[in-house]
């Protein structure tokens, strides 16, 4: 084996892997997509808000982030950074096309591929690493064909090592563009180099308690008793960041595995403004239903427990429901959501946030329907409705209690938590 840059950068014959896995992470996704659609912004210091109007930056490009804008920035933060900065409303329908021609890029590569957000992917290389002599040849192949699909300003890291949670550090902690790996050789030096910022499943929180006890770095760990960890972090985290300090994969990467099918669908939405007027709160929360109601059904899924939550000036409300059978039409989880939990509270705070989910749910094969006629009129005009909105786009064809007002149209996140929905996977 050669090493090409030192430790961080060794290019490793994928057949020494027993396991094999490739995480490959867009640079700078949204604002990089959108300057390779505007050649005007290539070079130059973009912001993404989630539209016009909206002043916290939800993407920074490169030469952004060079300058210290960083996701999360508010504009006014933003412009002292970048005076030149140019914001830009983000185009959810246009990134998520791009990650569904990735994921079919993807797997001409390899039989697996997981979606882990709009950005990122992990392809299985374990059954076809005998196709790729080696790391820096599979990189540079998934590099090039990524500018192949989606044009010569799209760069992407590329990190490579025997289970995900490690083939993420790498490429996570290499320069952009770059392609890294990690095995034996090397091991022990990326897990005390890497900040825990790079450290999948590593919150800020976790961080402050880990530093609070003189622990800097995943190596670090391995010098702390097990009963000195379960003392300062408790018997979950103490257990997973064992793992984590030899390399292995934690219960995060677990859970991509676990579920044959979502467990939750919802929806969630910040106004721009506080809210008291109760027409408008009630508009909001049946928006917010139908597009719930219909990401379940897309999926042939229908679920048994239904929740709201709503918050604002510094103060927030939950409630929840859970029923004997499963639902999944509108009215029937309006019903639920607005009268049966939201009537029963006395507001006593103006609104901001407004969220809604539907959980437990189940394949629509395995639960035993109504059999009342009503109940199945209203499924057959829900579903013609769903077909118009395959073909032509959600609330194509929507109630009147929806034509006033400003309408909420589906958004896709950078987690990709409804990845099912949106990717068909």
């Amino acid at each position: 084996m050669k090493g090409e840059v030192g430790l961080t950068g060794l290019n490793h014959c994928l057949s020494d892997y027993k396991d094999c896995w490739a995480h490959v992470d867009i640079n700078s996704y949204f604002a990089t997509l959108i300057q390779q659609e505007n050649p005007a912004l290539r070079g130059q210091p973009v912001g993404i808000v989630k539209e016009s109007g909206r002043t916290c930056i939800i993407a920074a490009s490169k030469e952004a982030k060079l300058l210290g804008v960083s996701t999360g920035s508010r504009k006014d933060e933003a412009l002292l950074l970048a005076p030149n900065i140019r914001l830009i409303p983000a185009q959810f329908d246009f990134y998520l096309d791009a990650t569904r021609r990735l994921k079919r890029l993807f797997e001409s590569l390899s039989p697996e591929v997981q979606i882990f957000s709009l950005d990122e992917a992990f392809i299985n290389l374990t059954s076809c690493k005998y196709l790729y002599r080696d790391t820096h040849t599979f990189g540079t192949l998934v590099q090039t064909k990524i500018k192949q699909e989606l044009g010569e300003w799209v760069t992407a890291n590329v990190g490579i090592s025997w289970n995900r949670f490690l083939a993420k550090i790498a490429g996570e902690t290499g320069p952009k563009g770059s392609i890294t790996s990690i095995n034996q050789e090397n091991l022990d030096y990326k897990l005390a180099t890497t900040k825990f910022t790079d450290v999948s499943g590593v919150g800020y929180r976790l961080e402050k308690r880990l530093k609070a006890i003189g622990i800097e770095n995943l190596y670090q760990i391995k010098l702390f008793s097990n009963q000195e960890l379960e003392k300062h972090l408790g018997p979950f985290w103490s257990k997973q960041l064992r793992k984590m300090s030899f390399g292995e994969e934690p219960n995060l990467f677990e859970h991509i595995d676990s579920n044959p099918h979502m467990k939750s669908v919802g929806r969630s939405i910040t106004g721009y403004k506080l809210c008291n007027n109760e027409t408008e709160i009630k508009q909001i929360l049946y928006n917010l239903v139908l597009e719930t109601a219909s990401k379940a059904r897309s999926m042939g899924l229908a679920g048994r427990q239904i929740s709201v939550y709503l918050s604002g000036e510094g103060r927030y409300w939950f409630s929840h429901v859970t029923l004997p059978s499963y639902v999944n039409q509108n009215k029937e989880v309006f019903e639920l959501v607005y009268h049966y939990l939201y009537k029963k509270w006395q507001r006593s705070f103006l609104v901001i946030k407004f969220g809604v989910r539907l959980s437990l749910l189940k394949p629509e094969t395995q639960i035993n329907q109504p059999l009342w006629p009503t109940w199945h009129k209203q499924r057959y005009l829900e579903k013609a409705v769903d077909e118009l909105a395959q073909k032509y786009g959600l609330f194509t064809v929507r109630p009147a209690s929806l034509l006033n007002g400003q309408l909420i149209r589906p958004e896709v996140t950078g987690f990709l938590g409804d990845k099912s929905f949106q990717l068909g996977s």
